[in-house]
């Protein structure tokens, strides 16, 4: 119950902060996806997920060890699909670098805008859970 209610709070967190205007997980001046009112657009996790075409998964190291967390990372996307760079919103030190690190892997479906590859900016959410998940079993994956 314990942790249903963290993560429901950690869940509200992420959708209160995509209602504030997105902020770069780095500094970039290319192109950006923008919506008509000339507003950054950002990606949903489950969006972002269905745009990936590589996938690489944590370390087996960290795989193996008994913990639960989520993982909230906003990631820009290049023009051509590759991750210029991603930034941890909400994690804990034993999974952070390890979820960052294996996201500046994956690779995206490149996105045009007018008819020109733009970079574009997306929210991946993680639950990694090896101990006292409940019903569901998460697993320390981010694959799943």
């Amino acid at each position: 119950m314990r942790f249903s209610l963290s993560c429901a709070l950690l869940l509200f967190a992420s959708v209160a902060q995509g209602q504030a205007s997105p902020k770069l997980p780095c500094d970039f001046s290319g192109e950006l996806l923008r919506n008509s009112q000339g507003k950054i657009i950002l990606f949903t996790s489950e969006e972002m997920k269905e745009r990936a075409t590589h996938k690489v998964d944590l370390d087996a190291s960290i795989r193996r060890m008994d913990f639960r967390s989520m993982a909230i990372v906003d990631v820009l996307v290049g023009s051509s699909g590759e991750v210029v760079c991603d930034k941890g919103l909400i994690e804990i030190p034993l999974s952070g670098k390890p979820v960052e690190t294996a996201l500046r892997s994956w690779k995206f479906k490149p996105k045009k805008q007018n008819g020109r590859p733009v970079a574009y900016l997306g929210r991946l959410e993680f639950m990694l859970c090896n101990v006292d998940c409940g019903e569901e079993a998460f697993g320390v994956s981010l694959l799943k």
